[in-house]
C-alpha cells in the first residue's frame, strides 16, 4: 500500500510539470524570461536569514525527551513489518542509503546543474544564479518547516531513537528539490532534447526511494514519509512555480552574474 501511494505522489508531480509544458519552454539561449520573477538582494537576504534560522532552532526548539505522540496510525505498522531490513546490520546501511538521496539531489540541482552545467558549461551565469536561489530558497523554507513541526509534534521514531520522526526530513527535502526540478525542466531547457525530459523522473524516483528506504531502516514510519514528501512537494513546486510563471511585467529589483556570466551586477528591471 505504502508503495502505491507512493508510486501515485510521483505520478501526480509528473502530470503537474507536464502541464506546466503548456507554456512555452525558454532556452538558455533566451536567458531569464523578463516576465518572469528574478529573485533579488532583498529576497536572497530574507532566505539566507530562513536557512540561518534552521541552526538556532537546533538549539532553542529541542526535541522532548518523552514523545507526545508514540503510536502508528493507518497502515503505519503493516508497512513497518512489511519493508523494515530484518538485521541492525541492513537498517544501518539503508540508513546510509537514503542520505545520498537527501544530499544528493540539493548537490545535484545547485553545484552540478546550475553551477557546473548552467554557469562554467554554457556561460549563462544570469540562468544560473536565479536557478541555484531557487532551489536554495526551496531548502531553506522546507528545512524551517519540517524542524519546526518534528520537534514540536514530539513524534517518537519507530527504533526509538529520538521524538523527532513526524515528517520525514530526509524525504520532504528530496521532494522538494526533485519536484523543483520538475517545474524548472518543463519551463526551461537546460539540455535540450530529451535530457530535461528525463531529469524530472529521475529525480522523483531518487527522492522515492530515499523515502522507502527511511521506511527500510527503521528510522521512519510510513505516514512520516508520505507526509515529508507532500510537504516537500508542496515546497519545491511553490517556489519554482513563484518565480518560473508569467508575470505581468511589474517593475522589480534583481542582480546577476553578469553578461558574461563571471562578474557581480546589480539592477533593474522597469
Amino acid at each position: 500500500m505504502t508503495r502505491n501511494l507512493v508510486a501515485h505522489a510521483v505520478c501526480a508531480v509528473i502530470v503537474a510539470s507536464g502541464a506546466a509544458t503548456a507554456a512555452e519552454q525558454q532556452t538558455l539561449e533566451d536567458g531569464w524570461p523578463a516576465r518572469w520573477n528574478k529573485i533579488g538582494p532583498v529576497e536572497t537576504g530574507v532566505v539566507a536569514g530562513i536557512g540561518t534560522s534552521i541552526i538556532f532552532l537546533e538549539f532553542l526548539l529541542k526535541s522532548p525527551s518523552t514523545p507526545r505522540w508514540d503510536k502508528p496510525i493507518l497502515f503505519d505498522s503493516d508497512a513497518r513489518s512489511a519493508l523494515r531490513a530484518g538485521s541492525p546490520g541492513g537498517r544501518s546501511r539503508a540508513a546510509t542509503a537514503s542520505d545520498f538521496g537527501y544530499a544528493g539531489l540539493p548537490i545535484y540541482a545547485i553545484v552540478v546543474e546550475a553551477g557546473l552545467v548552467t554557469w562554467l558549461g554554457k556561460d549563462k551565469g544570469d540562468v544560473a544564479l536565479q536557478l541555484a536561489l531557487i532551489n536554495a530558497e526551496a531548502l531553506a523554507i522546507n528545512g524551517v518547516l519540517t524542524r519546526v513541526t518534528e520537534k514540536t509534534t514530539g513524534r517518537s521514531r519507530p527504533d526509538k531513537t529520538d521524538n523527532a520522526a513526524f515528517p520525514s526530513g530526509h524525504t520532504s527535502t528530496a521532494f522538494a528539490i526533485a519536484s523543483g526540478l520538475c517545474m524548472q525542466h518543463a519551463r526551461l531547457e537546460v539540455y535540450g532534447g530529451v535530457a530535461d525530459k528525463v531529469v524530472c523522473p529521475a529525480a522523483l524516483s531518487v527522492a522515492a526511494t530515499t523515502g522507502l528506504l527511511r521506511i527500510v531502516s527503521d528510522r521512519h514510519w510510513a505516514s512520516d514519509v508520505l507526509v515529508g514528501a507532500a510537504l516537500g512537494t508542496a515546497v519545491g513546486v511553490t517556489v519554482s512555480w513563484a518565480h518560473m510563471h508569467d508575470g505581468d511585467g511589474a517593475p522589480s529589483r534583481s542582480f546577476s552574474l553578469g553578461p558574461e556570466g563571471r562578474s557581480l551586477v546589480y539592477g533593474g528591471r522597469f
